[in-house]
């Protein structure tokens, strides 16, 4: 017979594997769900019900869709942030300063959490959104305050996959760009995370510990040159430093 703790971490994981997958589907039958995630009908059944008698999941005709008591727990998530209380006013000023998508996006594990943008809503990731630390300005900005070895523990725990053919893959190549990233305290995305958009970005660093970071990015044709380089970055590592003295 199994450990009845296992048994309550593996039921756990199910559900939250069933929200998850309603929330890319948005929405789906029973059948759907058991076959996209190889469990038996009866199980994603017995689930689906009790997500749906605790208000979490509401069954139409046989479709199932999350429902908006998910908004109460990620704003309210959100809004407790002190890394973002002290940044909305200073997001805000950098989109009207830049005429570009700013966004604040702070570490969790391995990866950078998209926390709040003002601007373009075609952004290649969506607020709530995340992408691997390496994979973007804002999160290679963060990275390069970590130690060597969380650095290493990193690359080696996770790897480093390509979301385009300008992601930086090599590890030497990471580390070396994360050093230039370190003494300037300014990170660039130049079509890492998305083909057509560039990005400048800056971290947060508070008593050593990087909490987040600020980035403005835009679409390649317009984000370029001395407007990317020099401009946006000297407005987005202003941003950056206001925050921090903030939060000190």
């Amino acid at each position: 017979m199994g450990d009845p703790d296992t048994i309550s971490v593996q039921a756990t994981a199910t559900s939250l594997q069933i929200v998850e997958e309603l929330y890319e589907r948005n929405g789906a039958g029973v059948t759907e769900l058991a076959d996209a995630m190889d469990v038996s009908k009866s199980a994603v059944h017995n689930h689906l019900s009790t997500l749906c008698t605790l208000g979490y999941v509401k069954n139409i005709e046989g479709t199932y869709e999350l429902t908006h008591r998910f908004l109460r727990i990620g704003f309210g998530t959100r809004e407790r942030n002190t890394v973002y209380q002290a940044a909305q006013s200073e997001i805000r000023k950098l989109a009207q300063n830049t005429n570009a998508v700013a966004n604040l996006v702070v570490p969790e594990e391995a990866d950078a959490i998209y926390l709040h943008r003002i601007g373009n809503d075609d952004h290649p990731i969506a607020v709530g959104g995340s992408v691997r630390l390496h994979g973007a300005a804002a999160g290679k900005a963060i990275l390069a305050f970590r130690s060597a070895d969380a650095v290493d523990e990193y690359v080696n725990r996770y790897g480093l996959d390509r979301k385009t053919d300008r992601t930086v893959t090599d590890p030497a190549t990471l580390r070396s760009e994360l050093r230039s990233i370190r003494d300037r305290k300014i990170a660039f995305d130049r079509g890492e995370l998305d083909a057509n958009w560039q990005c400048v970005a800056s971290p947060i660093v508070v008593n050593g510990d990087p909490v987040g970071a600020v980035t403005v990015s835009g679409p390649s044709d317009e984000m370029q040159g001395k407007r990317l380089e020099e401009d946006t970055a000297g407005l987005v590592s202003s941003a950056a430093k206001t925050i921090e003295l903030e939060l000190l």
